[in-house]
């Protein structure tokens, strides 16, 4: 059924066959009895209206269709309404005052109320329009709005709406909508602040901070304290609840004051997400870590009595090598300080060398900012970039999980483990009660120090394939050494004392012992009055390092090597090294008579170029020529001044200056 000009219809297909037979109803139409509002053919059904039929037939029509009327009706908008896109855009899109967007039901209904309004507006257009054509009275708004509000129950089966029921309030709402468009059928819901209570800048000032207040005080106390400002501003009051809704909507703002800026950048900033380095030595990321397993040690209190306690934890700094967490290095001590993280990179060094023969350094070096400026400098001679960690952002240190790691993995094994921190959830920390009984049996200082050793060995040892397959991989422009002079100058033990040169070198007590130590450069006994400091590997004392007080030499030593008096001691090699000494000492004698030599004919030419310097010189100095001579060239200065006198006396026989003349002849000056 349909509705057609006002009027409901009914097809040929639902008379015939159930109400009516086909002869009777082409006799009715013959005989004027029925009126066919529409003949079929040519893809169109024949239409005829219900309220002509007689009785008879318009009761049967009824009985078998109660609510015909409300079907055709609604029909008639069914087949207008098509989706409007542009709706469904606007809805999506849609910011609230407060930043939020539409809930995605709430967009699809604000769609169906657009594209059932436009059917509304399109039928009421086309209605007008026809009747314009026509000539015939219009259908009055009233009953077409009737019809509209009373087909939205059954068009909500198809297209879900929120329209008004009401005819007078649904005309009111197709104003609205040509008015206002599409914004009229949002809900005044959902631009309202919090009941209107905190409504401005100010009042939200006003919780913002008593929320981000860093005793993180509860609500029913901020209600308190927001209501005393707002008595006095004459604002309206809250309640805990409305301080809820608004811990909820400032989260983001309020969590930086609330548990720090720790907690704000891990839960809140923006984070980078990275790839680990291809090769090993590329990066190195180092930080010192408390570690989760308990020793006992022994103190004497002021009164002399012994004290032993069971809570003493040591400290682990790593340096990570971030390829594949490989820890290239590490250092024990009973608290992070420059020393023990210097001994750590020591630790990296040497370890490079036992796996590679040869000490290198990292491509990059990251760290926290701990000691930055006095640890600058030795990062600096560790790695080819330092990139010192952001302040307060663990995330942005990968040595960081790895901590937790080993906790997880090793120290959790430990009858001693302490657990994973004061922080975590007490149903995963250890039984206090059975720590207590078994405290007597937590290892000392130096049994917990065996307990990470070995720790790190099982490490070093799970990721040793791993590491040294990446190794293979790394670029020669990627490998950098470290040279054995800046390994001693930045990580070797001091003697304690100045040394200087002797016959024999430097003789610096190293251990305890007496050791001699030579250097084959040839400027190191031009400096022979120098004191020298010496640096030196206890692991390795075949070498040391010399550097003046003031720090601005610096010359590798060499152990010396010890030659056998008798021939028939003598070892594979002793020769040579004897050779060296010899080849040196003879290299140094050169070096030295070229550079008395070179004196000597500068002094001559000084003295040639100086009159005043010439003939007591030679008598006063005995300095002889390059050939060695002195006497020789005493007489050549004695002959050569003889024939001088000569030529003197002849001058003699000179004119004298007469008085007058424009200069004076002084014999006495000549």
């Amino acid at each position: 059924m349909e509705i057609i000009d006002g009027k409901v219809c009914i097809s040929h297909a639902e008379l015939t066959g159930r109400i009516i037979t086909t002869a009777n109803l082409n006799n009715l139409v013959h005989r004027g009895k029925v009126k066919q509002v529409r003949k079929g053919g040519n893809g169109r059904v024949a239409l005829y209206e219900v309220d002509s039929f007689p009785m008879k037939w318009r009761t049967e029509i009824y009985q078998r269709n109660p609510d015909a009327k409300e079907q055709a009706e609604s029909k008639e908008f069914l087949d207008t309404i098509q989706p409007d896109g542009a709706a469904l855009n606007f809805f999506e899109g849609y910011t609230l005052a407060d930043g939020r967007n539409l809930p995605a039901d709430k967009v699809l209904e604000y769609s169906a109320n657009a594209a059932i309004m436009n059917a509304f507006r399109a039928c009421w257009d086309a209605h007008v329009s026809k009747r314009q054509r026509s000539g015939k009275k219009a259908l009055a708004a009233k009953e077409f709005w009737a019809r509209a509000a009373a087909s939205l129950p059954r068009l909500a089966d198809r297209w879900p709406h929120s329209l008004p029921g009401s005819a007078r309030r649904l005309q009111m709402k197709m104003a609205e909508y040509v008015e206002q468009g599409y914004a009229c059928f949002i809900s005044g819901k959902f631009e309202n602040v919090n009941a209107g209570k905190v409504i401005d800048e100010d009042r939200e000032a006003v919780i913002t901070a008593l929320l981000a207040h860093h005793n993180n005080l509860p609500d029913t106390l901020i209600a308190k304290y927001y209501n005393n400002f707002a008595k006095a501003k004459e604002w309206r009051t809250i309640s805990a609840g409305s301080v809820g809704v608004w811990r909820k909507k400032l989260a983001p703002v309020i969590l930086a004051g609330r548990l720090g800026v720790s907690n704000f950048r891990n839960n809140v900033t923006m984070q980078v997400k990275r790839s680990r380095p291809s090769t090993p030595l590329l990066m190195w990321s180092l930080d010192g870590w408390t570690v989760e397993l308990l020793y006992q040690a022994t103190k004497q209190d002021k009164k002399g009595h012994n004290v032993t306690t069971y809570t003493n934890r040591l400290t682990l700094v790593v340096v990570l090598d971030v390829f594949n967490n490989y820890p290239i290095g590490y250092a024990i001590g009973t608290h992070e300080s420059p020393a023990l993280i210097k001994e750590a990179l020591r630790n990296a060094a040497k370890h490079t060398a036992e796996l590679t023969g040869q000490m290198l350094r990292a491509n990059q070096i990251q760290s926290d900012r701990y000691a930055i400026k006095t640890m600058q400098d030795l990062y600096a001679v560790m790695g080819g970039k330092v990139t010192p960690a952001q302040a307060h952002n663990a995330k942005a240190k990968p040595v960081e999980p790895y901590f937790n790691y080993l906790n997880t993995n090793y120290c959790i094994r430990c009858n001693n483990w302490s657990g994973f921190g004061v922080t975590t959830n007490p149903k995963r920390q250890p039984n206090s009660d059975a720590l207590n009984r078994i405290r007597h049996q937590f290892p000392d200082e130096a049994g917990l120090r065996a307990q990470i050793d070995e720790m790190m060995r099982l490490e070093r040892m799970g990721k040793y394939e791993a590491f040294m397959a990446g190794l293979d991989m790394l670029k020669p422009e990627h490998r950098l050494p470290l040279s054995r002079e800046s390994y001693l100058l930045n990580f070797g033990a001091e003697t304690g004392f100045k040394n200087v040169l002797e016959g024999c070198g430097l003789r610096p007590t190293i251990l305890g012992v007496k050791r001699d130590y030579d250097c084959f450069d040839l400027d190191f006994r031009d400096h022979a009055t120098e004191r020298w400091t010496v640096l030196y590997d206890p692991d390795d004392l075949h070498t040391v390092l010399a550097v003046n007080e003031a720090g601005t030499r610096r010359y590798m030593m060499e152990e010396k090597y010890v030659q056998p008096m008798a021939l028939a001691d003598r070892r594979p090699g002793d020769a040579e090294q004897l050779q060296r000494v010899r080849d040196f000492n003879k290299e140094l004698e050169a070096r030295t008579a070229e550079r008395m030599g070179e004196a000597y004919r500068r002094t001559e030419q000084i003295i040639a170029g100086t009159p005043a310097l010439r003939g007591s010189i030679e008598d006063r100095l005995l300095i002889t020529d390059s050939r060695g001579q002195h006497k020789d060239r005493r007489s050549e200065k004695r002959l050569t001044a003889a024939d001088i006198k000569e030529l003197e006396v002849e001058a003699v026989e000179v004119p004298i200056a007469q008085p007058g003349d424009d200069y004076d002849f002084d014999y006495n000056n000549f």
